[in-house]
């Protein structure tokens, strides 16, 4: 009986790239990284049981996980076997290094196009405005924290709620002021998926403080959620703000609202105890 045996078909370059872009040059065995290590293509099942050259079925490997470190006999061509071996493996890490550069050059590309479009995005709320160094420098800082999904939200409450216009034309300083808020309005947004009530309580804020000449920020903050947490509605907190002539007035009706709170809660305490006293009677 002649058993057919399995050709290996050798792995071009353009089909190993891919593979190890898509595994960040990395070993998915061990996480040994190129240029550190030599890394090889592994076949998940192996081409002898049947496995392919698909994507799917390759995987990237350092060389001692692809090979094993098994000892091996020695013969009197060592030496030689050996040198060619090394040459080998530099020419490999050779190759390697340029399939990282060029990864990296796709990366590279590909932020700067997402760059491109965030700015593109924003100029089509202000026709005739371009962003500058200085704003795509702010807009990669964002992407470094936020999405593309949560700029560009961001980037639409913005220009709605900034940006004013002088016969159809944008103002110049509402342009700024508009580009200025789209960092914080993404924060925000964030913040607000956790804590639904914050976007309220940013908003009675602002009430706050442009009722008063003095203002902190943060305590104003900080005291607006103690109210929440004692209780007060929101409708409450901002009738207080609105009602506010300044920033010691605003404290004092916060501490108020609370103390109100409070009381209501011992009394509602005090009730439930009679209660379960009576019953025990």
């Amino acid at each position: 009986m002649v058993v057919k045996k399995t050709i290996r078909k050798q792995l071009g370059k353009k089909i190993r790239f891919e593979v190890f872009k898509r595994d960040s040059f990395k070993c998915q065995y061990c996480g040994a990284s190129a240029p550190e290590v030599v890394l090889h293509i592994d076949h998940i099942v192996p081409v002898a049981s049947g496995g392919k050259n698909d994507l799917t079925n390759l995987i990237t490997a350092c060389s001692s996980c692809n090979l094993g470190k098994g000892a091996k006999s020695l013969d009197d061509n060592t030496a030689v076997v050996k040198s060619r071996i090394q040459l080998e493996e530099l020419q490999e890490r050779r190759e390697q290094l340029e399939m990282i550069m060029k990864w990296k050059e796709e990366l590279r590309n590909l932020d700067q196009d997402v760059l491109n479009r965030l700015c593109k995005y924003w100029e089509k709320h202000a026709p005739g405005f371009s962003i500058n160094n200085n704003g795509k420098k702010n807009i990669k800082k964002m992407l470094r924290e936020f999405s593309i999904d949560e700029i560009t939200s961001a980037m639409d409450i913005a220009a709605e709620s900034y940006l004013e216009f002088d016969k159809e034309i944008v103002t110049s300083d509402s342009w700024e002021i508009a580009f200025s808020k789209i960092s914080a309005i993404c924060r925000v947004n964030r913040d607000c998926k956790d804590d639904p009530d914050l976007k309220d309580l940013y908003y009675i804020r602002g009430i706050v403080r442009n009722r008063c000449s003095y203002f902190k920020n943060q305590l104003a903050l900080d005291w607006l959620k103690a109210a929440r947490s004692w209780g007060v509605e929101i409708d409450e907190l901002r009738e207080i703000a609105s009602r506010c002539t300044s920033w010691t007035d605003f404290s004092d009706k916060i501490d108020e609202a609370i103390e109100y709170q409070k009381e209501l809660e011992k009394d509602a305490e005090e009730a439930m105890n009679c209660k379960n006293q009576g019953d025990d009677v």
